[in-house]
């Protein structure tokens, strides 16, 4: 066990690194190398010009981007494409922008632009930093951006590309999380206390399945869990044996596989669970009344169909009264489960609508897969829908 001393020591260094978390990036030296050269190129002539960043979301390719700049003491303006796609109007005031002060832009999910129509958006932009003396930067994430693009776009889209396509191998892996740990050439390193603390942490043993599943940005989210706990845990409650064992639930929580809604679904009652699941077997093929409206089905037609898996397949289950079901209805609702309608024209509450607050996907992976462990009997009622 640790001694007091020991435990205020790793308090105060997880603390340290910490604060240094945000500014971590790594395994990107050559990609901060190479925009480095672009802007100080920029910089230097003055001549306008645009670059790609090619990367999947959460690369880094933002992060290294204002590093650089912030080297240069250059601010940054983000366009977001996704509201120029949506936003006629807000493409139009960009495009009559004049030169407001700005040098360097990110215009950040190019790809959205892609389409003919949003593809104008582009060569405006590239126009500008040509006649502005601009330095624009188009982060994508398809390979095949350029390839896409109409001949007018293709002209004058740049050639100069910087590929966030970085591979790690599961050595690297666990370095970088002792490197968010613990920074090099911060003082945490150079703790003989905290170094071995963090060293005692083992992470080849609980890493893996993060490795197999999830980039650097999710290694960096369970860095920055860890360094709470270690930071502002009451010191009095923890060992390290202690923490080992809170170390699980992080990693689990932070699997793709994992979802919070899922989980609390576990902790219901065996009739919470059923009629949530018949909200879902109700609204699985019925039509929305509009393309923006999720499909709802009302606190009556949800009672009579856990009434008939109670009388035709599970008479445990059966309720005396629709009051019961209503009632469970609203406790799910509570949970954030389902969603109810809150409209005060509805006094009867029969008539009240419900509808899932939660991926209807998911919830077909936990009936077929019978997750919850529930009566075989119970499951079939629900499976049906799917054959």
């Amino acid at each position: 066990m640790l001694n007091k001393t020991d435990q205020a020591v790793i308090g105060e260094n997880a603390r340290r690194a910490l604060e240094m978390l945000d500014n971590q990036v790594i395994g990107l030296a050559e990609q901060e190398r190479q925009i480095d050269n672009i802007v100080y190129d920029f910089l230097q002539s003055k001549d306008g010009k645009c670059a790609l960043l090619e990367g999947e979301r959460n690369c880094g390719r933002e992060s290294i981007l204002r590093r650089v700049l912030e080297k240069y003491k250059k601010e940054l303006r983000v366009i977001n494409a996704g509201f120029v796609a949506a936003d006629p109007n807000y493409q139009q005031e960009l495009a009559r922008e004049e030169d407001e002060g700005f040098s360097v832009f990110l215009v950040r999910d190019a790809d959205k632009l892609i389409t003919p129509q949003q593809q104008k958006f582009l060569y405006t932009m590239v126009d500008k930093a040509t006649h502005f003396s601009w330095l624009v930067f188009f982060s994508v994430s398809r390979q095949d951006f350029a390839q896409n693009l109409q001949k007018q776009a293709t002209s004058r889209i740049p050639k100069m590309q910087v590929s966030f396509d970085a591979t790690h191998d599961y050595e690297e892996f666990c370095k970088a999380m002792t490197e968010f740990l613990m920074p090099s050439g911060s003082p945490c390193a150079k703790n003989a206390v905290y170094q071995t603390f963090i060293n005692s942490l083992n992470f080849k043993t609980w890493l893996r399945p993060i490795f197999e599943t999830s980039q650097l940005v999710v290694l960096k989210q369970i860095a920055a869990q860890l360094l709470m706990l270690f930071g502002y845990e009451d010191e009095n409650k923890w060992t390290i044996e202690d923490v080992n064992k809170q170390i699980k639930p992080i990693v689990e929580c932070s699997l793709p596989s994992y979802n919070a809604k899922l989980e609390l679904l576990k902790d219901q009652t065996m009739r919470a669970q059923c009629v949530f699941f018949c909200v879902w077997k109700l609204l699985r093929n019925k039509e929305s009344d509009g393309p923006l409206v999720a499909p709802k089905a009302s606190y009556r037609t949800v009672f009579l169909e856990f009434k008939k898996l109670a009388n035709q397949y599970y008479s445990s289950l059966d309720v005396s009264s629709d009051v019961f079901v209503f009632r469970e209805i609203d406790h799910l609702v509570e949970m954030g489960l389902l969603k109810a309608d809150e409209s005060t024209n509805v006094t009867n509450t029969s008539f009240r609508k419900v509808w899932l607050h939660i991926n209807e996907k998911i919830v077909e992976d936990v009936i077929k897969m019978n997750k919850l462990n529930l009566p075989s009997t119970v499951c079939d009622f629900f499976v049906t829908i799917l054959k």
